[in-house]
């Protein structure tokens, strides 16, 4: 079975509220995510994480049927989210530290989504971080993507401090 993505309706959106952390992303990318959805999950009306586009590795012939399937799926790009309002899609991708690269991989995203998907509007694209690179926003912005940072997204944030030793005492 290849799982490609994971979805969640309007009505699952409460529990990607109270979420810590979000499918196949990590600690410091799941704090951006909360924070980002925090302030605009209630635009869309379904969501996918990790959803894959494209044409994967190509299939080695002399390997089993699973082996090749897997392959091929783990070769794909990965959108962090994809999301839709409406009919209108909008490929969101996430990083701690935006950079120049982040441009590269969010226009290769829209080339193979709208490959994939010929019918599909134009997809509006989305970059979400917690600081950027001088350098990447302008370069961002002139290719009308939108860009959202999150300072305070930090997930040590609500890391569990050092504890309460059982004597009593303050953990180091």
């Amino acid at each position: 079975m290849n799982l490609d993505g994971y979805t969640y309706s309007v009505l699952e959106f409460a529990r990607l509220l109270i979420a810590k952390h979000y499918p196949e992303r990590t600690d410091g990318e799941s704090a951006v995510i909360r924070a980002y959805l925090l302030e605009h999950l209630a635009e869309f009306d379904s969501i996918t994480f990790a959803k894959r586009v494209g044409q994967g590795i190509p299939a080695d012939p002399s390997h089993v049927p699973g082996v090749q399937a897997n392959a091929a799926f783990s070769g794909k790009l990965k959108i962090d989210i994809l999301a839709y309002k409406g009919q209108q899609p909008y490929l969101i991708e996430v990083k701690q530290r935006v950079t120049p690269a982040t441009l590269g991989q969010i226009l290769t995203y829209r080339h193979e989504f709208l490959e994939e998907f010929p019918d599909a509007p134009e997809p509006a694209l989305v970059v979400v971080g917690r600081e950027a690179s001088e350098n990447a926003l302008p370069a961002l912005q002139a290719h009308g993507i939108t860009v959202y940072l999150y300072p305070d997204a930090d997930p040590r944030r609500d890391a569990a401090a050092g504890g309460v030793r059982p004597d009593g005492g303050t953990a180091a």
